[in-house]
């Protein structure tokens, strides 16, 4: 009887166990006559790459619901103390569905709030990732191999910390500069001064 490679047969479990959870990782809201299912679009989440804020609008009995195909919400995400405002946009061919595109850069715990009205109904519901809600962002050097390469906001934040440095090097060559031409004008003034002391010292013993 032939067998699967071991390999395989990992790389398999290994994608069923990335993939079981994010099957179940959204929160489900009640608001008013309608449930709110609040998540990202693609889970797990990983710094630096595309995804989307999703939010699924069902009736009571956890229908599509038909009618919110007019409403107005929006999304603010919060990370740490920043903030943005996102629409909500429709999802074509998926009733009930919206999502807002982004791409999370940092590591750590994202927080949604979801506002507008679906009809004349009311909309502010608030979610924030956890293990029992939806995911929170991974760090994407956790899949990096062979080497972990540093991500786009590491790389931001090295830059940020070398600019005060690289301005404090500016500052001392550019005073350098300054202290070298004065020196230099000095000399000048001296090489001239020389001059015209031999000149005139040449010209009385003539």
């Amino acid at each position: 009887m032939r067998t699967m490679p071991v390999g395989p047969l990992a790389a398999i479990g290994l994608i069923v166990m990335l993939l079981a959870p994010s099957l179940g990782a959204h929160e489900k809201h009640p608001a008013g006559r309608f449930h709110l299912t609040i998540g990202w679009e693609d889970e797990p989440v990983f710094t630096g790459s595309r995804n989307a804020v999703s939010v699924a609008v069902t009736d009571a009995k956890g229908a599509a619901a038909s009618d919110a195909a007019g409403a107005a919400l929006s999304v603010e995400i919060a990370f740490g103390g920043e903030r943005v405002v996102l629409p909500l946009q429709p999802v074509f061919g998926r009733p009930g569905e919206f999502r807002a595109w982004l791409i999370p850069t940092r590591p750590g715990t994202y927080a949604f709030h979801i506002t507008g009205k679906i009809k004349e109904q009311p909309i502010d519901v608030s979610s924030t990732c956890s293990e029992k809600t939806f995911d929170c962002v991974a760090d994407a050097s956790e899949l990096h191999f062979p080497a972990k390469d540093p991500s786009t906001g590491q790389l931001a934040e090295s830059v940020t910390r070398a600019l005060p440095r690289a301005d404090r090097a500016l500052a001392a060559a550019s005073s350098a500069r300054t202290i070298a031409m004065a020196g230099l004008g000095v000399a000048v003034l001296a090489l001239a001064a020389a001059i015209g002391f031999g000149v005139r010292k040449g010209t009385k013993g003539a």
